[in-house]
């Protein structure tokens, strides 16, 4: 009887276990065998060659970042088309909580290849960000780790004529905080650069915090520190992307002039006060 008893507890507690686990996957978009199955996995091809410049674009999405990740949707609509064509945009994410699934075990954990590297990539980058969902940690050595060792490992950038360089890959950090699992971004960051020089690190910083500079010290990136300001964000943006100055504004001018000519077309006229 006792030994009954003791087999049916242990069928509990693993049940408990499972189900812990499988609740705690749907949170944090965990990998299981049924999953796996039923989506379509981001992967890097084995080898990609970019003549351009190879930006990667990493979005915190912890709890704090809704109002800032809803503007630099609006933004980069205006900023990613004015980009060289030659250039290939990826966008990762950390601390997102979305529906879709990815491969770590926990919040710590959480960061996941939206899109990889691709020339006139804006409406698969404007897609992924509004499809992510903030409410996670922040796991920026995490995060930083799998764009270095994974996103950016089999890229090679190339000149016209097929000759390697080293030079040209660029991540742009966009976050409002600093380490939120234990890392130590800074410390991977400067070992890491003792072994290789062709890696820049942008930060935007949304807040008064600057304790990620040294990613940016450390790689000959630029730090930009937004602190609450949407003009500053804009404006951060666009410098880390290379447009010039006012393109935001610019784009947001004319499709307002195109929506003003299209409602009109419609026999709507604007009355002026």
């Amino acid at each position: 009887m006792k030994l009954l008893l003791k087999k049916w507890l242990i069928i509990f507690f693993l049940f408990l276990f499972v189900l812990c686990n499988s609740v705690r996957a749907e949170k944090y978009n965990v990998y299981t065998p049924t999953t796996y199955k039923q989506i379509q996995i981001v992967q890097s091809p084995k080898r990609s060659n970019i003549e351009g410049e190879a930006i990667e674009l990493l979005v915190d999405y912890s709890g704090s970042m809704v109002p800032w990740i809803n503007l630099a949707r609006e933004t980069l609509i205006y900023i990613l088309p004015k980009i060289p064509k030659t250039s290939a945009v990826a966008l990762r994410v950390f601390g997102d909580v979305s529906s879709n699934t990815y491969s770590y075990f926990d919040s710590c954990r959480a960061t996941r290849l939206v899109s990889y590297f691709k020339k006139e990539n804006q409406s698969n980058i404007i897609k992924g960000l509004q499809q992510a969902k903030v409410g996670g940690n922040t796991p920026i050595e995490y995060a930083l780790r799998e764009t270095v060792n994974k996103d950016l490992k089999n890229i090679k950038i190339v000149s016209n004529d097929g000759k390697s360089v080293t030079q040209n890959k660029k991540i742009i950090l966009v976050t409002d905080g600093g380490e939120g699992c234990g890392g130590n971004p800074c410390a991977y960051i400067r070992d890491l650069m003792k072994m290789r020089n062709d890696i820049q690190i942008d930060v935007i910083q949304l807040g008064y915090d600057n304790s990620l500079n040294c990613l940016t010290q450390a790689s000959g990136g630029k730090f930009y520190s937004v602190s609450g300001s949407r003009q500053k964000f804009e404006s951060a943006l666009e410098d880390a992307f290379d447009v010039p100055k006012g393109t935001v504004e610019a784009g947001r001018n004319n499709a307002s002039i195109q929506n003003n000519q299209q409602t009109e077309q419609r026999g709507y006229k604007f009355i002026k006060f």
